[in-house]
């Protein structure tokens, strides 16, 4: 292997065990053989260790970080930091890619000294072996040189992370890293947005390589500290964009619609009792960026401007009727013993037993 590796892949992996065995398989039988696999096990319980360490014996390609739970955004953060390769490529221990994928971005990135290569890919349903093609790129121009930064719709892209290859040297220019929120998700988000705003020199690529697990029930969002993990984001890139006044005219037309589509990917989600709170989080995000002038038709589709619309007519229908009531008894009907139940669920779940017992007896104090 050359001094300086093509492309360091970094493996995120926290009790992967299921589907580890495949995810390394995939990454060590690449035709690229310039690389560098970084495997970062964040506190894994179950055997995930022990099967990196195995591989690592076979391989010398592969380096191991071992380090207490931190969260995804850590993670990955130690693994680029450790990385030396010219590019960084991401692969998650649930996913696992096609034998040319890195050697195909690799290639197109040299011919076009680019930022960021990014492809389509597949996504893979482990109980029937189907895959399928997710063409998220469509509409985009293929195999030619982009300039992502000047192009306003660039930011609308879903963020997969894992279909793309970056450029070590911009990334630590441009001081992109993933937020370090511990316990949080969708830390992919402000990282992809970061770089497609901040990208000179892009390239897309048709071709899929990466396969997508969608069956993995580690996946969903059960926790209720995580439901509004993906808001931080959103206030992590508005905070991105505060900083260049250019940029953020360019730009934050187009981050409504990110914003719509990752809130909705996310409601599809996370447990049926978090729903209702947050379509309305999502209301009430849309109806302040409605009042500052931050969305223009122009950038939506139909089909979503119609999701969008539909959204905040539910939430100021649900509100009209609560001002009604309280306009008709002089306050709030009580809540039932149901709703009374379901909150306290809630904030166990929100903030632990010990908050909500406290926060009981201060409501009971202050009612006697």
């Amino acid at each position: 292997m050359s001094t300086v590796p093509a492309v360091s892949i970094v493996m995120p992996i926290f009790n992967a065990l299921p589907y580890l065995y495949e995810s390394l398989d995939s990454v060590v039988n690449q035709s690229l053989r310039e690389i560098e696999i970084i495997c970062v096990n964040d506190g894994s319980t179950d055997e995930s260790l022990r099967v990196m360490q195995e591989y690592a014996a076979r391989d010398s390609r592969i380096k191991i970080i071992d380090k207490p739970n931190g969260g995804y955004g850590h993670t990955m953060n130690r693994g680029i930091a450790a990385a030396t390769g010219e590019y960084i490529g991401i692969l998650e221990p649930d996913d696992f890619a096609d034998p040319d994928m890195f050697a195909d971005l690799y290639r197109s990135a040299v011919k076009y000294r680019a930022d960021v290569v990014k492809s389509n890919y597949y996504e893979y349903k482990t109980a029937d072996g189907s895959n399928t093609f997710c063409e998220v790129l469509k509409g985009r121009p293929y195999d030619t040189l982009l300039c992502p930064a000047m192009e306003e719709t660039s930011v609308i892209l879903r963020p997969c992370i894992w279909t793309a290859i970056y450029k070590r040297s911009f990334l630590e220019e441009r001081h992109i890293v993933f937020n370090e929120t511990p316990g949080a998700s969708y830390q992919d988000t402000s990282f992809a947005f970061r770089v497609l705003a901040s990208a000179q020199r892009g390239v897309y690529i048709r071709k899929g390589y990466l396969h997508y697990r969608t069956d993995n029930e580690n996946s969903s969002v059960k926790s209720g500290g995580k439901v509004f993990c993906i808001c931080d984001e959103f206030q992590t890139i508005q905070a991105f964009l505060n900083t260049d006044a250019l940029m953020k005219q360019r730009f934050i037309g187009p981050l409504q619609v990110l914003k719509l589509d990752s809130y909705s990917w996310n409601l599809e989600r996370i447990a049926p009792e978090f729903k209702e709170k947050f379509r309305d989080q999502i209301a009430l995000e849309f109806i302040k960026a409605r009042y500052e002038n931050l969305i223009e038709r122009r950038f939506f589709d139909d089909k979503r401007w119609a999701q969008l619309q539909g959204l905040l007519a539910e939430y100021e229908a649900k509100e009209s009727t609560a001002l009604a009531l309280k306009k008709k008894y002089g306050k709030l009907p009580p809540p039932s013993f149901g709703q009374r139940l379901k909150g306290g669920v809630r904030c166990v779940l929100d903030h632990g037993l010990l908050y909500t017992v406290k926060l009981f007896f201060k409501k009971l104090r202050r009612a006697a």
